[in-house]
């Protein structure tokens, strides 16, 4: 496990330092290194709502377009640690006749929920993905770190409200 992650950290350097070369020497277009898309930081967590519930609470974030791009999508993604299948837990998409941003390069999404379900107990990474229309395919524009969601009784969290 630690030889096949160190082996991926060693092949990302490497593919770095090759395209920083490539753009360097003009042999890449800087175009093609510089992303249409980019975002300000995910910030996210997680909460007991009661025993065996629990909610993952995203903070508001930012989407960064190239002027003149138009954003065709984002979604947020629940990634479980150690094992199990990400789950797209916001996936939106802009009116086609009316594309976002309206004006200037930037969007601050209103999330319809901010809390999406999560089970207790369990650690989770949130990564939020998007594409402008520059970018030929959804880029991870963020991610938490891990965290893990709350897991217990009342009793172990609020011992005053019992007596």
């Amino acid at each position: 496990m630690m030889l096949q992650r160190l082996v991926r950290v060693l092949l990302r350097v490497a593919a770095g330092a090759i395209l920083l070369l490539g753009v360097g020497s003009g042999l890449v277009p800087r175009e093609v290194v510089e992303a249409a898309t980019s975002a300000s930081p995910v910030h996210a967590g997680c909460y007991q709502l009661r025993p065996g519930a629990c909610k993952i609470h995203v903070e508001p974030f930012t989407i960064n377009l190239s002027p003149g791009q138009k954003l065709v999508r984002f979604r947020l993604v629940a990634v479980p640690v150690g094992g199990g299948a990400a789950t797209t837990i916001y996936d939106f998409r802009p009116d086609l006749s009316n594309p976002l941003p309206r004006e200037g390069n930037t969007i601050t999404p209103s999330l319809v929920a901010k809390d999406y379900a999560a089970t207790c107990g369990r650690t989770y990474s949130i990564v939020l993905q998007g594409q402008g229309v520059g970018d030929s395919a959804l880029l991870t524009l963020g991610s938490t770190d891990q965290f893990t969601c709350p897991q217990g009784t009342p009793a172990q969290f609020l011992p005053m409200l019992l007596k």
